[in-house]
């Protein structure tokens, strides 16, 4: 774990890690190291700019057919840091703006955060996975179809 101070230091602060493990709950296990590489820079007082990027590739079943699928994440990080002492009275209507303790900056703790953002709500084994099984499923909820079929 890597834990900063925002408040003292010289900036840029440059970062390149690789984590083996992260602790976010309902997503799929870490397959190969999370790679993370940024540059946090001092904007003004209590203002903070990380730009990166983030790149890891997990393992998770399929939400609807349950078979095993990669999930990679590729993504650029473009993140604000505030204290989190402003966290109820900031009104700068940032899209991404991350809150801790800047005097006890958690650095696993952001990435995480930045992979739970990234992580995809839907996890699906292929693009059609729930067209393709949503139409096999019309097909067995119709068992007297072929009878009818016949009939007509």
């Amino acid at each position: 774990m890597r834990i900063l101070n925002l408040n003292e230091g010289s900036f840029p602060i440059n970062i390149s890690m690789e984590l083996v493990d992260i602790n976010i709950p309902n997503i799929g296990n870490l397959q190969k190291n999370l790679i993370f590489q940024a540059t946090i820079n001092k904007i003004s007082k209590g203002l903070y700019k990380c730009d990166g990027k983030v790149e890891g590739c997990f393992i998770d079943k399929c939400q609807n057919c349950l078979e095993e699928t990669e999930i990679s994440i590729l993504s650029l990080i473009d993140s604000a840091i505030k204290d989190k002492s402003e966290l109820h009275t900031d009104s700068s209507n940032q899209d991404q703006t991350h809150y801790q303790n800047l005097e006890y900056f958690d650095l696993k703790r952001f990435i995480e955060e930045e992979v739970a953002i990234l992580y995809p709500d839907i996890v699906k084994c292929d693009q059609d996975c729930l067209v393709k099984n949503s139409h096999d499923q019309e097909e067995k909820n119709l068992p007297f179809k072929k009878i009818r079929d016949l009939i007509e």
